[in-house]
């Protein structure tokens, strides 16, 4: 069954929320780099259902996915996935307003490149 409303809408809520943690002027580093990566895997998730009806079913396969399929954002795609990667799982973790800005043009470009109809 499709999921491509739910795809679509989980993206656009996630891109919201990214703007959340810098206008409210708090240091919370990784929800401002997360954010931006689920909306570009909610992004890629939906051209894959609307263009193969197939899914990925995990990190592991949207990457490969993403590398073969996508070369249009596969850069872009590929640094978000290590950074959040890092924000979520390294302690400590904080990211400057630079690389703050760079994850929100990655995501910025992911959505330029597969944007919803």
């Amino acid at each position: 069954m499709s999921q491509t409303g739910w795809f679509r809408r989980q993206s656009e809520y996630n891109k919201k929320f990214c703007e959340w943690p810098h206008a409210n002027r708090r240091d919370l580093s990784d929800w401002k780099v997360i954010p931006s990566f689920y909306s570009a895997l909610h992004r890629v998730n939906y051209w894959f259902d609307t263009r193969t009806g197939r899914v990925p079913g995990n990190h592991t396969e949207r990457n490969r996915r993403v590398r073969n399929e996508l070369p249009q954002v596969r850069s872009e795609y590929g640094n978000l996935y290590v950074m959040s990667r890092r924000a979520r799982y390294c302690d400590g973790f904080r990211i400057g307003d630079a690389r703050r800005r760079l994850a929100a043009r990655m995501s910025d470009r992911t959505e330029l490149e597969l944007p919803f109809p």
